[in-house]
Order: C-alpha cells, then sequence, then structure tokens
C-alpha cells in the first residue's frame, strides 16, 4: 500500500479499526490486533506476538498493531537527534 494524497500508508488499517472498534472492544479489550488492509487478522494477548506475526505474513509491508482500548493514549517520541 503506498501513501495517496497525503493519506498515512496505514489508512486503511485505521479506518479497519474504526469500523471494528466495538465489536473488538466487547471480545478482545486490552489485547492487541493485527490488521492488514481491510482484514482482522488475528487477536493476540502480548504486543510481540502480534508483530512477529505480522512480520511473518507480511514480510516488510505496512500492517497495524492497535491495542484495543477504550481510550486512546497518544504516544511520545523524543529523538535524541534533533537539532544534529
Amino acid at each position: 500500500m503506498t501513501a495517496n494524497k497525503g493519506q498515512s500508508s496505514l489508512a486503511a488499517e485505521l479506518a479497519t479499526f474504526a469500523e471494528h472498534r466495538d465489536e473488538l472492544l466487547g471480545r478482545a479489550k486490552g489485547k492487541f490486533v493485527l490488521i492488514k488492509g481491510s482484514d482482522v487478522v488475528d487477536v493476540f494477548e502480548d504486543r510481540t506476538d502480534a508483530v512477529v506475526r505480522g512480520y511473518r505474513e507480511f514480510g516488510n509491508n505496512p500492517f497495524l498493531v492497535k491495542k484495543v482500548s477504550e481510550v486512546e493514549t497518544p504516544m511520545t517520541f523524543t529523538s535524541l537527534l534533533i537539532g544534529e
């Protein structure tokens, strides 16, 4: 999948998550979901297991691993390379 008109390369996966969010909250709250395109591939207890499965099935192509939760917690990463 390629970025299209400014959209994220994971736009389809994020849309799939949004479409299935209520269902996932009912059956997989607190777990991690692996999504590729419009397919919810599987649900995992552990994030690492989901990522490993994603790489095994899809190689170096975009896929989404996302925690199923009622409230989204933004993650912030600081680069040590800022200003270099």
